[in-house]
């Protein structure tokens, strides 16, 4: 034994070693990308190669790898102290640092080197140039050799080197910026967020093309309407001074036409002006407008350009112009990327799921129950076995006084006696200690304690009085001490092992110990203010504490804290790329950032930590374009080299903020999903843990009925449960529409009044509804029965007429027109003059309204009474909604003089009253209802979010509070200081410099106290001017101080750690709850539905899909057309025009010789005639009717007659111009040249208005690509969901436009603020831009402040006499705050997750079928049925699918026969005349791809879908149902069985093959030799072929296609039924009379037992079986060993052939032909064909199928096969020495077709020793074979 145990001990060691070198093994592969070495490198070394084994190992030696990456790390450090100077200046630092650059250039050379012999260079797999990562190495390495070899050849040759060697030399500099990115190859949860990033780049290929397209064409656009229009601005006269107002911009203006005017005195509008931003932003060629409107796109930036154009040309339309290209470009297709990211995301972490690691997480969390559970028993095991021990814990003295003695006799027992008296006590107290922590009320007193801390921090403000300072010293010292204690209780009664097992006590225990560091540090003096704020501020973390009792809370957390993981390699990417864009920026803009005006930029690139900052900036968006704009200065404006620079920034831009930020958000949507789940199984959990309870008590004292109550009550409990999943969900109760749910018990009350009722057709669901399917008929409410006012009683008349008329529709309806007039009412009033003649009309229209309203009130009130009892008018909260809106009306009317506040405030809500309208719509209620489920859930988020926004705003509180001070005189650092007045420099005005007053002011935004700290923090997380912030916060020094420049860089961390914290994840946790929620009210109303959401899509599809129309012209000529115009070669020439087009189109620009515009007036009119040619030729292929029904034609048409009027305006415009252009007919003689000017100014807007028709062309572009075509389609799906979504957004606009007018429309417009000319609330129209504005977060704090109190108020309003400045409110701040919350973050949302809603199939995956596959299908249909009839032959049915690729269709390459099983298993029902229909074809490939309902018994599975399909689709007409799925007893031929007869012959044919093969010769009746049947063949093919063409080839112009299926029918031998043609040889014209016809009940005869007719049980053997295709069919195999056709025996044609009635025929048969269907019944129950074999009809078919094919009668055949079943009894006895019974050859063959596999190769083998030899080998049932036979080892090439 020892032996043996010695011998198994190396074993176990050389386990370990094996794993080891496994692990080794791995690494070599995964160092050369999974590859083994190559022989030879560099055509040397081979692998003996001593020097190349060095090299391997080296490469492959860990350190080498790490001391690589050190290098790497230390280059980037080294890039980053570099300090770039101006005007390429350098010091000492900078020249060492070029010298070190040498060293690096050299290590990285060697290790390329070493790395090229180890792998070899590029020509074998694994060489070193095949993995990207050395590609990046490679190259950074050759550019860093080729500089240096440039700067050497330089030197020797004596070229005066310029400082730092010229521009390509620092270009190619840039390129070791790059080498960071190598960190990444080291990092693999860094690759796993690469690859779903990589993963994502095709779908956003798409997208990027969509977003250029649209670029272009809004470019083209803006080209058009605004080139040229941007160089007018205000000079003062006679100078190049700038005129503008204090605090503004050089803005365009107008000489005449209605732009802006110049206003200031001695001012006047001169042309030649660069333009806004220097001249970067305009539309004055093709490449700036592209610029301009991707800026717009961006939302950074777009108002100021509208605004401009504005200025140049008016107001009037340019917003029609902008609003729809921030909707399409900015809300739609950005939100598109998130949409691909996310998908992409969520499939990454499948895989991950699947790897189990959501297991493995809920396994975590089952083992820290188990833990506490068991600490719990055990503590609680302690504390009995203390109570039982000596009960009172006094150890019993008096008990054995003996050992006393003898303890005494040794002296010790004093010391023993106390020692074990101290034991117990401490155990007692121990219990007693820990019993106390558990409570509780332990947990309240601790929270309360927690609460105290967090009040004395938050009541810290600026200058505050001496003793609140000292109070809070105080208490935070008493708070600490009671802290100390609370952990040192804790620790003493778990014991230090057990206090730090859980999570909470070691934070506790953190957030401690800082105290009291904090403590020591503060009393020593040697903390810094920064440090000693946060280390206090760590106490405020003690508030999470809540969450340990709050479930949901609390996995919230769990599953934030879980995604830290997968954001912190997403954050090392972030900081990867920031620091290399950093360096990249410092390599070109470092130092360049000087301009003439002295002013010194502040985000710049001039050393690290600044880029740093720069670069953050970008990413984050806000402002990016001043930087860029500083960039393109930098390189000497907008010309040449300059405006490449933007391509940095674009990049830059798209990558971080649309690629990487969005990575977050995908990140968060994912971990929500997760925290989801853990939720909802805790819940179930928790339910059964009840339920056990009250199982386990069995309740002994009650009876049986209270035990079957509390049953109950326990169920209804848990059904609630279940209907309040995680999101707490709507009572489905109200709303779901499933027909076999048990109602709730207690029905939820009907409100009457409000027209509510339990209504059965829409389910709840956000996901709204076409419009359509909403106008349902309203049930009205029954009256109540009590007495309403207690003098109408239910019978009353008076009571019954208005109940009449109140639930009238047409009084429904009028009330819905009043609400609306009145909302148009209140938005046309005056806000800024209350006594205006309008506003005194609108009051009497006003009486008018709340009379009607009124009226309508109390005929509700009579019908259903107040609110005494249950169901009167008041019990609703919609209904009080309008009571308070009227009641308000009333009042307002009542309290006339406009001066009292209240009645400003009563005015106000009239406002309200579109909300009425929501009582009235039923989809907009269940949005509503759908924002309000959404806002409970969002609950735990927002809480979540305050409190991080409280302690970010409580540290903000110590480190800046009173430090955001400043002078206007820069000079002066105090109050003290900054008294009287100085000279101000100013900018844009005649004189230079202005006496004005200093002031000491604050900043907007500070920190003076907590309220103040969190409104800067929440502007900072919507991005808007957070950078003015940060560098006020940078320039920040002492309290009650002036700034000083960049005073202290390290603050900025605040601001990054809490935009990354807050604005990066917590809101797009946010955004993706909002999503999630969506989607789960969505799928809601589908809870208990058996298809997924994909299925529901597609069936939704086949059922309401209807063929297209495919218009195929008779006559020749217009048939020559036709072909032409539908070609694909004059689809590309289209296409090839429309770019050619565009290049015209972009081609112009501003100031343009006469020759560009003649040209491109030429090639206009060029282009028009050939689209109008093109349009021509269409209309005369299609006719009127087949163009117009193709909405692409429409639009073709529409753009080619809006063109021809261009051209025709434009010729007529020239042939004028002569005599004063197309305006002045009557000869202007003396035209006025201001008049001239404004007409230029005005962009006349008939002509540029056809102008647009060439731009719309580039539309058609759209169209080409198959990926845009997709994206189109969902957006216009997306659309389609929208309307509820867009009318709540409307309302949500509308209410808030109208109190900003009420409330801030006085404010006077002062140019140089917020409000001004294009930024006001005083009209309605300005004030909804405003409001748009603010949603897409363009500076809506600026606009915020602007309008707070104490702003100059218009001239024109009725202000008081020294009440000037009294205008605005304080109201603002809950204005802007509530709207930007609910814009921002919930509506926009909510177009969000309906794209994400959408745009799901771009990522799913593609071998899927979805519901925009299915296109194809009716388009390929078409094909076969140009006339839209619905049916086509089914034989077309296997050339249509096989056109069409998987997953829908088959695909060109799928074998016959395969395509026949799947036939089989579609099975749609067969048309009297051979053909199928559309939506049966369509529905059945549908359902056999997505596999619904194809298991089980195939009948109750169809009732079971009619069931599904009548429930989920209300309105599926029967007869499309009958035709989709036939009911039960509908017994029809179907495709199904007819190509299962065609695959059992198709196996014959192939057995008979084998047997020639065998036999040498084909066995025949008599010997019939093959030319006969060859000649029978023929036959068959001349008679029968222009059938065979005409019932194959639908389509007749397409030879290759006839070609093709000739050949099919000739290898493959389609053996159409022949009822497919027989009549049409008979009687050729007319249609088949009922004599061809008899009814299809004789082919299978009804009479059997009820046996599965439309039968699916084909679809058991059709894919799951299978191998390769080429295992059941192999053309070269298959072939005829000579050039005979394969068609082995004829198919009788003529009509007696079918129907074929089984008890006809000959005398023989008729008596005995049991044998032979016994064994084709075996034959097919061996294929899994029970069914087909319970069928006699079937058999009966088969048998004689067989026999004709055979040629051989029915008796003959009957014989054989009852020879072969008394030969199997027989065999049976002898088996050994049995003699093979002698059969003529074409009886063995038909046997061995029919009998199972024994018997058919005994038959076949004269010699038993040969059969001893070869032993039969067993072939499992191949798919299409329903019948078994063995295959002989030497004819295995003709395998099936």
């Amino acid at each position: 034994m020892a032996a043996n145990a010695d011998a198994a001990k190396p074993v176990i060691m050389n386990e370990e070693e094996l794993k080891r070198k496994q692990r080794e093994k791995l690494k070599k592969l995964q160092a050369t990308g999974g590859n083994p070495r190559p022989a030879r490198s560099l055509f040397l070394f081979t692998l003996k190669n001593p020097f190349r084994k060095a090299c391997i190992n080296i490469v492959e030696w860990k350190t080498f790898e790490i001391i690589i990456l050190l290098t790497i790390f230390a280059n980037c450090v080294a890039l980053a102290v570099f300090l770039p100077m101006p005007e390429e200046d350098s010091n000492n630092t900078n020249t060492n640092l070029e010298s070190l650059e040498y060293i690096f250039l050299l290590i990285f050379t060697l290790e390329c080197f070493l790395k090229i012999v180890a792998y070899g260079f590029v020509f074998h797999e694994g060489a070193y140039l095949r993995n990207c990562w050395n590609i990046l190495d490679f190259v950074i390495v050759f550019m860093g050799l080729f500089t240096f070899a440039l700067d050497t050849i330089n030197k020797i040759a004596g070229v005066p080197m310029e400082k730092g060697g010229g521009f390509d030399m620092k270009a190619l500099r840039a390129f070791r910026v790059l080498r960071p990115l190598r960190l990444v190859s080291g990092v693999p949860s860094l690759q796993v967020v690469m690859n779903s990033i990589l993963q994502a780049m095709l779908p956003l290929l798409h997208i990027a093309l969509l977003v250029f397209l649209l670029v272009t064409i809004y470019a083209i656009m803006g080209l058009e309407l605004f080139k040229c229009k941007m160089h007018k601005t205000c000079y003062y006269i006679g100078t190049n001074i700038y005129a503008a107002a204090e605090g503004e911009l050089p803005a365009p203006c107008a000489q005449a036409g209605n732009g802006r005017r110049c206003i200031i005195n001695g001012s006047e509008c001169r042309p030649n002006w660069e333009g806004p931003n220097n001249g970067i932003t305009h539309f004055d060629n093709i490449g700036f407008a592209m610029l301009t409107v991707y800026q717009c796109i961006t939302m950074e930036g777009w108002t100021k350009v509208l605004y401009w154009v504005n200025d140049a040309i008016g107001n009037e339309w340019p917003w029609l112009y902008f609003v729809p290209l921030i909707l399409l470009g900015s809300f739609f297709v950005l939100n598109l990327v998130l949409g691909v990211l996310s998908g992409e995301f969520t499939k990454e972490r499948e895989k991950a799921r699947s790897r189990g690691e959501y297991q493995k997480l809920r396994e975590r969390q089952q083992l820290d129950e188990d833990l506490h559970g068991y600490i719990e028993w055990i503590t609680h095991a302690e504390v009995l076995d203390a109570d039982q021990e000596g009960k009172g814990l006094l150890p019993l003295t008096n008990g054995d006084g003996d050992t006393d003695s003898l303890y005494g006799l040794e002296g010790k027992s004093r010391i023993v006696y106390y020692f074990r008296l101290a034991r117990r006590w401490n155990r007692f107290f121990r219990m007693k200690c820990l019993v106390y922590v558990k409570t509780k009320s332990f947990y309240w007193v601790i929270m309360f304690l927690v609460l105290l801390n967090t009040l004395t921090i938050a009541t810290e403000h600026h200058h505050q009085p001496a003793w609140l300072t000292s109070l809070q010293d105080v208490a935070s010292r008493v708070l600490l001490v009671f802290f100390v204690i609370e952990m040192f209780v804790k620790m003493y009664a778990l014991g230090p092992r057990t206090y730090f097992m859980s999570l909470f006590n070691r934070f506790d225990f953190f957030v401690v110990v800082c105290g009291i560091l904090e403590m020591i540090f503060l009393s020593a003096g040697v903390m810094t203010p920064l440090g000693f704020s946060v280390l206090r501020c760590i106490r405020l973390l003690r508030i999470l504490k809540i969450t340990k009792y709050w479930t949901s809370l609390n996995n919230f957390v769990a599953s934030l804290l879980n995604s830290v993981r997968s954001i912190a390699s997403l954050l090392l990417l972030l900081f990867l790329f920031i620091v290399i864009f950093s360096l990249l920026g410092m390599q070109v803009f470092g130092g360049k950032f000087n301009f003439p005006d002295h002013r010194p930029r502040r985000s710049n690139f001039d050393n690290f930590p600044q880029a740093l900052i720069s670069v953050f900036q970008i990413l984050t968006g806000e402002d990016w374009t001043s930087i860029m704009y500083n960039g393109i200065m930098a390189y000497g404006g907008p010309v040449m080299p300059g405006i490449l620079v933007s391509i940095y920034f674009i990049i830059l831009f798209v990558c971080g903020n649309y690629i990487l930020l969005n990575v977050f958000l995908a990140i968060a949507v994912d971990n929500l999903a997760e925290a989801e789940s853990l939720t909802s199984a805790q819940k179930e959990k928790a339910e059964e843990k009840m339920r056990k309870k009250l199982l386990r008590s069995k309740m002994p004292d009650k009876t049986d009925e209270e035990r079957e109550r509390i049953a109950k009550k326990l169920a209804e409990q848990r059904a609630k449960m279940e209907g309040m999943p995680t999101t707490a969900k709507l009572k489905i109760d109200e709303f779901e529409s499933n027909v076999n749910e048990v109602k709730d018990p207690f029905p939820p009350a009907d409100f009457p009044g409000d027209d509510e009722e339990e209504e059965p057709e829409i389910p709840i669901s956000p996901r709204p509804r076409p419009m359509a399917d909403l106008q349902l008929k309203e049930e009205a409410v029954p009256l109540p029965e009590a007495s309403s006012f207690f003098i109408f009683g239910p019978q009353n008349k008076f009571r019954k007429l208005c109940y009449k008329v109140v639930n009238a529709s047409s009084f429904t309806n009028l009330i819905l027109l009043f609400i609306l007039l009145s909302s148009i009412s209140l938005a046309a009033e005056d806000p800024i003059d209350p006594k205006s003649y309008r506003n005194q009309i609108l009051a009497y229209a006003d009486i008018v309204f709340t009379t009607v309203f009124t009226i309508e009130i109390v005929l509700k009130m009579t019908v259903y009474g107040a609110f005494m009892h249950k169901g009167s008018f008041c019990r609703n909260s919609f209904n009080i909604l309008d009571l308070i809106v009227v009641g308000v009306s009333l009042l307002s009317m009542g309290m006339e003089s406009s001066a009292i506040s209240v009645v400003k405030i009563l005015r106000v809500l009239r406002v309200l009253r579109p909300l009425r309208a929501i009582n009235r719509a039923k989809g907009l209620k269940h949005v509503v209802q759908c924002v309000f489920v959404a806002i409970k859930t969002i609950g735990n988020i927002v809480l979540v979010t305050m409190l991080l926004n409280f302690m970010f705003a409580c540290i903000g509180v110590q480190l800046f509070r009173g430090k955001f001070y400043s002078c206007t005189d820069v000079s002066k650092m105090t109050e003290e200081e900054c008294q009287g007045k100085f000279w101000k420099h100013m900018e844009n005005s005649l004189q230079d410099t202005a006496l004005a007053q200093r002031e000491w002011l604050n900043s907007d935004f500070n920190f003076d106290n907590v309220l103040h700290g969190m409104l800067a923090l929440f502007t900072v997380s919507t991005f808007e001017g957070w950078p003015i912030l940060l560098y006020r916060a940078i320039d920040s020094d002492k309290e009650d101080m002036g700034p000083i420049f960049n005073n202290r860089v390290d603050v900025s961390i605040f601001f990054i750690i809490y935009i990354i914290l807050i604005a990066f994840f917590m809101m797009n946790i946010f955004v993706g709850f909002v999503i999630v929620t969506f989607q789960e009210q969505g799928e809601e109303e589908y809870k208990n539905c058996e298809l997924d959401k994909n299925q529901r899509q597609c069936v939704q599809y086949a059922l309401k899909a209807r063929p297209l129309r495919c218009y195929i012209p008779k006559n020749p000529n217009q048939y020559r057309v036709w072909y032409i115009v539908t070609s694909c070669y004059f689809e590309y020439l289209m296409f090839f025009l429309i770019m050619l087009n565009t290049l015209c189109l972009g081609m112009q620009h501003c100031n343009q010789s006469d020759h560009v515009t003649k040209l491109s007036d030429t090639l206009n009119l060029i282009f028009t005639v050939l689209f109008t040619v093109e349009m021509i030729l269409k209309l005369m292929a299609f006719k009127a009717k087949g163009y117009f029904g193709d909405p692409w034609n429409v639009f073709d048409f529409i753009i080619v007659i809006g063109s021809v009027v261009d051209v025709i305006l434009s010729e007529v415009d020239t042939a004028l111009a002569a005599s004063g252009g197309l305006y002045c007919l009557h000869g202007c003689a003396e035209t006025n040249p201001m008049q001239a000017i404004a007409d230029s100014e005005n962009a006349s807007v008939s002509i540029t208005f056809f102008r647009l028709f060439r731009i719309m062309r580039l539309v058609k572009l759209l169209n080409r690509s198959e990926g845009i075509r997709n994206l189109l389609w969902t957006f216009i799906k997306s659309f389609q969901a929208l309307p509820h979504v867009a009318l709540l957004i409307v309302m949500l606009f509308f209410i808030y436009a109208v109190i900003g007018m009420q409330i801030f429309g006085k404010i006077a417009l002062v140019d140089g603020t917020q409000i001004n000319r294009n930024n006001n609330f005083q009209t309605f129209p300005q004030a909804v831009l405003m409001l748009f504005r603010c949603a897409t977060g363009e500076a809506w704090e600026e606009v915020m402040m602007a309008s707070m109190y104490g702003k100059k108020c218009d001239p024109n309003s009725d202000f008081l006499p020294g009440e000037e400045y009294t205008c605005g409110s304080n109201f603002a701040v809950f204005y802007f705050l509530s709207f930007y919350c609910l814009c921002a973050f919930l509506i926009l949302n909510l177009f969000v997750a309906v794209i994400m809603d959408n745009f799901d199939y771009l990522t799913r995956d593609w071998s899927l079928l979805g519901p925009h596959h299915l296109d194809e299908f009716k388009k390929i249909w078409a094909e076969y049925d140009p006339e839209a009839t619905g049916r086509i032959k089914h034989l077309d049915v296997v050339t249509l699918l096989r056109r069409i690729q998987p997953p829908l269709g088959f695909g060109k390459f799928c074998p016959h026969r395969a395509a026949c099983q799947r036939l089989v298993g579609m099975n749609m029902p067969l048309n009297s005349d051979g053909t199928v229909t559309f939506n049966a074809t369509l529905f059945a490939l549908v359902r056999t791809a997505l596999k619904i309902k194809t298991e089980g018994n195939f009948e109750q599975a169809n009732e079971e879908l009619r069931a599904i399909i009548k429930q989920i689709w209300k309105r599926t007409s029967m007869k499309l149902l009958d035709q989709v799925i036939p009911p039960i007893g509908d017994d029809e031929v179907t495709v199904g069985k007819f190509y299962a007869t065609f695959l059992i012959q198709d196996h014959f044919r192939k057995f008979l093959k084998r047997q020639e093969e065998y036999y040498g010769y084909r066995p025949t009746k008599k010997s019939a030799s093959g030319p006969e049947i060859q000649a029978g063949l023929r036959s068959i093919e001349e008679e029968a072929a222009p059938e065979m063409h005409r019932a194959i080839s639908g389509d007749l112009q397409n030879e290759e296609e006839m070609d093709r299926a000739m050949q099919e029918a000739g290898e493959e031998g389609i053996y159409r039924p022949p009822w497919s043609f027989s009549f049409s040889e008979s009687q050729p014209d007319s249609p088949p009379d009922s004599s061809t016809f008899t009814a299809p009940v004789e082919f299978f005869p009804t009479t059997t037992l009820k046996s599965n007719t439309n039968n699916n049980a084909f679809a058991e053997f059709s894919f799951e079986r299978e191998g390769s295709p080429e295992e059941f069919y192999n053309p070269s195999k298959d072939a005829e060993p000579d050039h005979r056709r394969s068609w082995n025996f004829t198919v009788k044609t003529d009509t007696t052939q079918f129907p074929y009635d089984p008890n006809y025929g000959d005398s023989q048969s008729q008596c005995s032909h049991a044998a032979a269907d016994q064994l084709i019944q075996e034959a097919l129950v061996r294929g899994g064909l029970d069914s087909l074999a319970r069928a006699p009809g079937f058999v009966s078919v088969t048998k004689k199928e067989m026999a004709d094919a055979m040629q051989i009668p029915m008796a003959e055949m009957e014989g054989v096969a009852k020879g072969i079943l008394n030969s199997r009894s027989s065999s049976v006895a002898s088996a050994k020495k049995r003699r093979p019974i002698p059969v003529s050859p074409s009886t063995s063959s038909s046997s061995a077709f029919l009998v199972p596999a024994e018997i058919g190769q005994e038959a076949s083998q004269p010699d038993p020793a040969v059969r001893r030899k070869r032993r039969p080998i067993p072939i499992p049932p191949s798919p299409s074979a329903p019948v078994r036979y063995t295959q002989e080892p030497d004819e295995a090439d003709t395998k099936v």
